[in-house]
């Protein structure tokens, strides 16, 4: 993560608490995620009016919040949804940056989308424009619009691609309900191009706001696949009893248990931190403890969801090994619990600095 724009914690302190809204906003989402096809994209924009929870919680004015963004992600992890959710937080914040709504007013009807990709290497080509090839990009399928973050000449860059549908291919991942790709170019000019130090902070946010993301996808992942476990071993019968009734399958359970609801107050802090103080280092190591805890506890959960239905899990129909990739992807694509623990000790150093 960037560490441009940060500034030292204040000593306020408020306590979160989900409101009556929140808990509305989880239902609605519930239902719709619970029945998933081609127009879900587009419900998800119209019927329930998440275009301001996607596109504009980045903006300084926004009536959306980072809770407002956990909740609908959490909820898309439980539903496996491989929609343009993550592409779609990233091109808001870059519109709302620019302060250019314009940027965006296309995807707030679903009838265009937005792919995303990270670690992008920008060149010049002799004709002037941009040259690149990245790989992966999030939600390639069918997008217009492409987000990019990464480097140009070895300085930091972010780019958007407002034409970009005949520059995509098709490439394979480990997890077949979220479509990935590659963006080949040559002589480009971006819609969009932001380099240095105008760069620096907008892939910071970018990076904040689809970090949370990320962490909370995986919470509703680890959620839901604890509760169809819990579930399953309450019925499945073995010795005459049901496995759920073993000491050892228990005490697993509660283990992970204990862990879903550590790493739910850690995605939601970080939350509820990055919506009152975005440019805080305390922001940082909160959205490096969410993400930590939601890659290691959405593992655990997964493997154990995988070993504790026996032998049918081992299929890869099976929908516990469908969550087993999903995870497994995003941990590939945005970073391992090792690389976010050294990333949590470095922004420990460096608050620990900002109060001496």
């Amino acid at each position: 993560m960037d560490t441009a724009e940060l500034t030292c914690d204040t000593e306020e302190s408020v306590d979160f608490a989900f409101t009556e809204e929140h808990a509305a906003l989880r239902g609605v989402l519930g239902e719709l995620f619970a029945h998933t096809d081609e127009t879900t994209w587009r419900r998800l924009l119209s019927d329930v009016g998440a275009d301001e929870i996607i596109f504009d919680t980045g903006a300084p004015d926004a009536s959306a919040t980072p809770v407002d963004l956990a909740i609908l992600a959490e909820q898309a992890g439980a539903a496996l949804y491989g929609g343009p959710v993550l592409p779609g937080v990233a091109a808001g914040v870059v519109a709302a940056h620019l302060e250019d709504a314009a940027l965006v007013a296309p995807l707030r009807d679903g009838t265009r989308t937005a792919a995303a990709a990270t670690g992008a290497q920008l060149s010049t080509n002799p004709s002037g424009g941009i040259d690149m090839t990245v790989a992966p990009v999030w939600n390639a399928a069918g997008a217009d619009v492409v987000v990019l973050t990464g480097t140009f000449g070895g300085a930091p860059a972010v780019a958007l691609l407002t034409d970009a549908a005949g520059l995509l291919g098709s490439v394979s991942g480990l997890d077949l309900s979220r479509p990935l790709g590659r963006l080949t170019a040559h002589g480009v000019r971006p819609t969009v191009l932001l380099q240095g130090e105008e760069a620096a902070p907008v892939r910071t946010a970018v990076c904040r706001q689809t970090g949370l993301l990320t962490s909370a996808e995986l919470l509703g992942v680890a959620q839901h696949v604890l509760d169809a476990t819990v579930d399953y071993v309450g019925k499945r019968v073995q010795f005459g009893r049901t496995i759920g009734s073993f000491q050892a399958v228990k005490h697993r359970l509660v283990d992970l248990l204990a862990a879903v609801e550590l790493t739910r107050s850690a995605v939601y802090g970080a939350a509820w931190r990055l919506g009152r103080e975005p440019d805080a280092v305390g922001t940082d190591i909160d959205l490096a403890v969410a993400a930590l805890l939601s890659r290691q506890t959405a593992l655990a959960v997964t493997k154990a969801a995988v070993q504790l239905h026996g032998g049918i899990a081992i299929t890869w129909e099976h929908w516990a090994h469908r969550y087993l990739r999903r995870v497994n992807s995003v941990v590939a694509l945005t970073g391992s619990p090792s690389m976010y623990r050294s990333r949590l000790a470095g922004l420990i150093d460096r608050r620990d600095g900002c109060r001496a």
